[in-house]
């Protein structure tokens, strides 16, 4: 039996924590057994994900919750708010990772100790990072979740890096050039911040309304096939003042159509909650939509004139 769709995102999200939790273990251990910068980093990002999955839990369960008197258009946005949190949290250990580099490059960090073991436990946690990926990512697609997808997403920056180290850590064992350790941890500081900001910037925009033209452009493709040339039914005569915002899985959307004056207000209620309907499905399925319906002033459009003469 299928997962109601928020329950699926709530187990994904709990998965995602205690998975987070096993990974960091693995890493702090494979850290202390070889003392590497680069190994290093690879933790840290995961003390980010530990705190990050948390937040994302809390963030899907909260959006969950139904609309209120207080917030009429429901808890959507909070999914926003902890991306932009994560993102910034990324950025700032980004940060963190480029000094601790740069200092040990000044200092010559010491060699490695342990690396067959580390490289064992550094692999066996990147395998876990890249199946909570996965699963975050396509849950997160699914159901136009924000937490899911950044987390997934940081989640998946961390594979990376830990590839990253791997193979750090399997040169240094075999040529013994030290500088390669803290040079691996200066790239991923900057692959972090990099992220960080990539996954903060999306969030905020979403906070302020930045429309997503993807969505904009499914709706006016649902709207066109209802004009007197298109394929669909009803028809309607024009429309305009197409827009959608975008809260979690939520849509709504709001948009102008134009029918023939001499239409009754109980056949343009009926068309408006027909294209409502449609609208919503084209965007997933979860939302709310209104349409507002105007009278036509064209005097040329065919629909207004065959309105006229029946």
């Amino acid at each position: 039996m299928t997962l109601p769709v928020r329950m699926t995102q709530t187990t994904i999200a709990k998965i995602a924590v205690a998975g987070s939790v096993v990974i960091l273990g693995v890493k702090l251990t494979a850290w202390w057994l070889t003392r590497s910068d680069a190994v290093l980093s690879d933790a840290l990002e995961s003390i980010v994900n530990v705190v990050a999955s948390v937040m994302t839990l809390g963030a899907v369960q909260l959006s969950a919750k139904p609309p209120d008197e207080d917030h009429p258009y429901g808890h959507g946005r909070v999914e926003f708010v902890s991306a932009a949190v994560e993102g910034g949290m990324l950025i700032a250990a980004g940060a963190f990772i480029l000094i601790h580099s740069i200092g040990s490059l000044i200092d010559h960090s010491p060699p490695i100790e342990n690396a067959p073991w580390g490289i064992a436990l550094v692999v066996i946690g990147g395998l876990i990072n890249l199946s909570l990926a996965w699963m975050m990512i396509s849950i997160g697609r699914r159901t136009n979740s924000a937490a899911l997808l950044a987390d997934g997403v940081h989640i998946l920056s961390d594979s990376l890096t830990t590839a990253a180290v791997i193979a750090g850590l399997v040169i240094i064992h075999f040529t013994g050039i030290w500088w390669i350790d803290p040079a691996i941890a200066f790239i991923l500081g900057c692959l972090l911040i990099y992220m960080g900001w990539h996954v903060a910037r999306s969030s905020v925009n979403r906070l302020i309304d930045c429309q997503d033209d993807g969505d904009i452009e499914k709706l006016q493709t649902l709207l066109k096939s209802h004009l007197p040339s298109g394929a669909n039914s009803p028809k309607i005569c024009s429309f305009h003042k197409v827009r959608c915002r975008h809260d979690g899985s939520m849509h709504w959307i709001d948009m102008h159509i134009q029918l023939p004056g001499e239409m009754s207000v109980a056949q343009s209620h009926d068309i408006a909650t027909v294209l409502e309907v449609e609208a919503i499905a084209a965007l997933g399925g979860a939302g709310n939509a209104t349409a507002h319906c105007e009278p036509c002033e064209d005097c040329s459009c065919d629909l207004k004139r065959s309105a006229s003469t029946s």
